[in-house]
């Protein structure tokens, strides 16, 4: 398990880091950043284990498996923060491929959200800062807090998912997965990001415009 400090450190830098860029960088005003910044916060926290969960329960319903036990939300009250702290117990899977599924299934579709927030956002979806930003996190900071979580786990001996996957699929498996995974992570926010940023100095020049133009 991590230490509290790591994970602190890794929140820091794959999850406010990049929101304060966003916000910092664009141009919309502090009456919407301030309050899109804290509930955007609090809702990635109380909601990122809770997703995960769920995605290991659609991997093991996919697969034909039942749930024998569960806990989506850590009982941060007594002090449970990290891994371990919510999990999915699963029956019904005895085959290397079901359990495989099982494991895996979180990270995929933790792909699949960074894969497709490239194309919304550069169809030039943008809301407010609010929406924007809420977008943003669970398309992107979501999963690769997710992603890159669990690979600093595994490197600090905590057997989680990933140390499951690799009694699966073998140590040069799972190594190349993790580094297109992180790889696609990094891209997906650095294009995100930038895209973002230019589309509300766009929205803003247009809005700035019009507004002198009607008066």
């Amino acid at each position: 398990m991590q230490s509290y400090l790591l994970v602190t450190i890794e929140i820091l830098i794959i999850v406010v880091i990049p929101l304060l860029v966003l916000y910092l960088k664009g141009n919309w005003p502090m009456r919407e950043v301030v309050p899109s910044l804290v509930i955007i916060a609090i809702f990635w926290y109380f909601s990122y284990m809770i997703l995960h969960e769920l995605s290991h329960a659609a991997g093991l319903y996919l697969v034909g498996g039942k749930t024998i036990d569960y806990r989506l939300i850590p009982r941060f009250w007594l002090g449970e923060f990290g891994g371990g702290a919510a999990w999915i117990t699963p029956s019904g899977i005895p085959q290397c491929w079901q359990q495989l599924t099982f494991h895996a299934f979180p990270y995929l579709v933790d792909i699949i959200c960074l894969i497709f927030s490239l194309f919304i956002f550069k169809k030039g979806f943008l809301g407010n800062a609010f929406f924007a930003g809420l977008t943003f996190m669970l398309l992107c900071l979501r999963p690769a807090f997710n992603i890159v979580g669990e690979v600093i786990g595994l490197l600090t001996g905590w057997k989680g998912d990933l140390y499951n996957i690799q009694q699966i699929v073998g140590p040069f498996a799972l190594w190349l997965f993790i580094l297109i995974a992180v790889g696609l992570a990094v891209y997906s926010i650095t294009v995100n990001l930038i895209q973002l940023i230019h589309r509300s100095k766009y929205v803003q020049r247009a809005a700035n415009k019009t507004k002198h133009e009607i008066s």
